[in-house]
């Protein structure tokens, strides 16, 4: 009998013992499924059925570390759409932390200012390399409300190019309206584009104004002294009669110049392409200009292949070559000039070239010249210059064909206009295509 107890004792003890061990191993279970934050160590292998304190125990913490999995991975998805979200915005957003250093960029801030890789944990007003941005970040936390400014910014290597205006907004970032202001929010919009078009229009405006203004008034004018003078002095009504022709035939060039460019900016359906003799439209504009040619005792060569056939609109083409050819003629009051017309093709590109041994253009006016009303020198008179549109319609009708103009000059020597065009057809299709989808 006392065998029997002595028996029981020891398999109670080694029963006790083996419990212990197996009870240690499913609490180092435990520690590690919470330290590695990972339910399957605990359904591995366990037996979760049976009614204990340790299974009670593992079913609380499997459920917890699923709901904890499931909290992380909604954080995780929210996390990436808003990363993927911020990350294509053209606009820069920079948040940094009441200490300045920056928490988060996206890939627009980086290329403004220039970061090969986002400067995390970096202070911002070492990072951002602009006076006004810095003075205004260091005041971002003693304000609670939103602020938006316009600012010049230079990007980083391009000391010689024109700095860009961005549209700077600061705002506090808050969780709740209970919880303190602890991070700023930075976004830079580039308005460059948008300021440069602001003007453009002014500068249209004013200029179409003055240069509308100035024949109108003439016309009135002459027309006050007809009325006054009832049309007695034949001879001097005369005078005033062909001055009024003259400057409403400058007013009416003027309209349909404007008009002209207009059309070439809307990217219809005004290009008609076709294949034409480009040798022949430019005999055709020589002819509308001899009486100007001859009075200038001009001498033009022209410097055509065989095959002078390239696909473009002839009615601008024609616009092209007129306003080039008159340009070297009226910019130039000396006589004798000689002017040159070429075709040729290069690399499957053809190239037209208009030049002149005339006076040229200074060096600080060339990049100027294809802008709408620009005179070169304003002190000619308009009589001699033209309408200042003239260079304007070329560019426009060039870029209208999928092709780009260039200037060279050397005063005295050489000023020549050299135009590029795609031969392939295809070049131009593409391009249209572009254009009028934007």
């Amino acid at each position: 009998m006392t065998f029997f107890f002595i028996l029981l004792i020891i398999a109670l003890l080694v029963f006790l013992v083996v419990q212990n061990l197996n009870n240690k191993h499913r609490l180092r279970k435990l520690v590690n499924a919470l330290k590695n934050n990972d339910r399957t160590l605990l359904t591995k292998g366990s037996d979760l059925s049976a009614g204990s304190i340790l299974n009670d125990l593992e079913n609380q913490i499997i459920e917890q570390i699923f709901e904890a999995e499931t909290l992380e991975k909604r954080v995780v998805r929210r996390e990436d759409l808003i990363s993927a979200v911020v990350d294509g915005l053209v606009d820069a957003v920079i948040v940094f932390d009441k200490n300045f250093n920056i928490r988060f960029t996206n890939p627009s801030a980086c290329k403004l200012f220039g970061w090969s890789s986002p400067p995390l944990e970096l202070n911002a007003k070492e990072q951002l390399s602009n006076d006004q941005l810095v003075k205004l970040i260091e005041n971002s936390f003693d304000n609670s409300q939103s602020k938006t400014i316009e600012i010049q910014h230079q990007p980083p290597g391009s000391l010689d190019s024109i700095p860009r205006i961005l549209e700077v907004e600061l705002a506090p970032l808050t969780l709740n309206e209970k919880r303190s202001v602890n991070r700023a929010r930075l976004v830079l919009r580039d308005v460059t584009d948008a300021r440069n078009l602001e003007l453009v229009r002014k500068d249209f405006v004013a200029n179409a104004s003055h240069e509308l203004r100035t024949p109108l008034t003439i016309i009135n004018g002459y027309l006050e002294n007809l009325i006054e003078d009832k049309l007695e002095d034949r001879e001097n009504s005369i005078n005033f009669l062909n001055v009024m022709q003259k400057h409403g035939s400058r007013l009416a060039r003027i309209i349909e110049d404007m008009l002209t460019i207009s059309k070439l900016e809307s990217y219809s359906d005004t290009i008609q392409i076709q294949p034409f003799n480009l040798k022949s439209c430019t005999e055709e504009v020589i002819a509308r200009l001899k009486p100007l040619i001859d009075i200038k005792e001009a001498q033009l060569k022209l410097s055509f292949p065989e095959d002078s056939t390239i696909n473009g609109d002839v009615f601008y083409w024609g616009q092209i070559l007129f306003n080039l050819i008159e340009n070297a003629l009226k910019e130039n009051e000396e006589k004798g000039i000689e002017i040159t017309i070429s075709l040729a093709l290069e690399n499957n590109h053809y190239i037209i070239t208009v030049s002149d041994n005339g006076v040229g253009i200074p060096t600080n006016s060339i990049e100027f010249i294809f802008k709408r009303f620009y005179r070169v020198d304003q002190s000619r008179g308009a009589e001699k210059k033209g309408t200042g549109l003239g260079l304007s319609i070329v560019k426009r009708a060039v870029e209208a064909h999928s092709g780009n103009i260039t200037v060279s000059s050397t005063p005295g020597i050489i000023t020549s206009f050299k135009i590029q065009l795609p031969k392939d057809q295809d070049s131009y299709n593409k391009n249209e295509e572009r254009n009028s989808q934007n």
